[in-house]
């Protein structure tokens, strides 16, 4: 075998150890078509380089060329799919079929000179386009779809750099073709891992967001609003500035459950949930803290405006109409305790004290505010 026949072989292995790795990936349903979209590029990558093994062969260089065009155009294809968007398989098809017809015709007549200003232009058509997806559009944008974005782009380079040689420097050109040779490999290796890892990081910020995230109203849980807010409180700690908590509690929420139904039940929750959002600021912190109960951290607000915060939240809830609570008698209120921080910024003490004066507010009578003493 030749060198250039042992370099092909290399490259379609390579293809098929991604390909084999894809099949490791496990993914809910919405992602499955993106995931057997790369499970096809890999695949037609390695078919393009093994049938290039025999590349003075005219039917296995053709095929080699057809497949590569295809790998080319789902590439795209998996770029849509991962930025949420329907492949638009008319293009697509479209894009496999002029790119096949031309690659294959061209380098079969061995026009080289055709081959590779095909090569950049169906390679810039349908590339480009990749990293504008995975840039703009994809949701989350992580670090492996960066670094996939930067592997596209040098795939770019080097088809762009060939055809400014051919065309300014020809003489240039051979030695342009063995550097070629040398970055092939690592763009191959490196858009396989970084698709792959993609989806592994995906996972985890999934898997992240479900640990302080409240999965009914999709507010932080408690452990989610400490995280959130420890910077902020050593930060207000160093600058003795003042910051609130506030416990709310929904009054008579178990007559909502047994009147209703728990299904009702958790739709009250949501709704409260997103009217309390609609009365805070961007930096206040909200979450549920369990059951009935949320939380609320208020930054750089004294005693004074927490008060007035609380009136504000209150009165919201008092005047909340539900569709779902709209054949009973039952009508929405909520108590609110509040601690402050400053002198002491320790959110262990701050919520127990929180926690006993809305246990007051409760004692009370309800659907009022109470705020810890000293």
């Amino acid at each position: 075998m030749t060198a250039e026949q042992i370099y092909s072989l290399g490259m379609a292995q390579i293809g098929v150890v991604f390909f084999l790795a894809s099949f490791r990936i496990h993914l809910q349903v919405q992602h499955r078509q993106s995931l057997l979209l790369l499970q096809s590029l890999f695949f037609f990558d390695s078919l393009s380089w093994l049938f290039y093994v025999w590349p003075n062969q005219p039917v296995t260089l053709a095929l080699s060329c057809i497949a590569s065009a295809i790998n080319v155009w789902l590439v795209l294809a998996f770029a849509m799919r991962r930025a949420g968007l329907t492949v638009q398989w008319p293009l697509v098809i479209a894009g496999m079929l002029l790119h096949g017809s031309y690659y294959s015709y061209f380098a079969v007549q061995d026009v080289q000179t055709y081959v590779l200003h095909g090569q950049t232009l169906f390679s810039s058509l349908a590339i480009a386009p990749v990293c504008w997806l995975f840039w703009f559009k994809k949701q989350p944008r992580t670090f492996s779809d960066q670094l996939y974005v930067g592997a596209m782009l040098v795939w770019l380079l080097v088809c762009l750099s060939r055809s400014g040689l051919l065309l300014f420097a020809p003489e240039l050109l051979f030695s342009s073709l063995l550097v070629t040779q040398v970055i092939w490999p690592g763009v191959m290796v490196a858009y396989g891992i970084f698709a792959i890892t993609s989806y592994m990081e995906e996972t985890e910020l999934k898997l992240k967001g479900e640990a302080l995230h409240d999965p009914l109203t999709g507010l932080l849980n408690r452990r989610g609003m400490l995280e959130s807010i420890r910077a902020c409180l050593s930060y207000l700690q160093r600058k003795q500035q003042h910051a609130a908590l506030l416990m709310i509690d929904l009054d008579f929420f178990k007559k909502i459950n047994d009147e209703y139904g728990h299904d009702v039940g958790d739709r009250v929750l949501v709704e409260v949930a997103e009217a309390l959002a609609l009365q805070l600021r961007e930096s206040d912190v909200l979450a549920r803290f369990g059951g009935e109960e949320f939380l609320l951290f208020l930054p750089q607000t004294s005693m004074e405006q927490a008060a007035s915060v609380a009136g504000r939240l209150l009165q919201s809830i008092n005047t909340l109409e539900l569709a779902v609570l709209a054949s009973g008698s039952q009508k929405l209120s909520i108590s609110i305790g509040i601690a402050n921080f400053g002198p002491d910024y320790d959110f262990a003490t701050q919520l127990k004290r929180a926690d006993q004066a809305l246990y007051r507010a409760k004692d009370l009578g309800r659907c009022r505010i109470e705020i810890a003493t000293p």
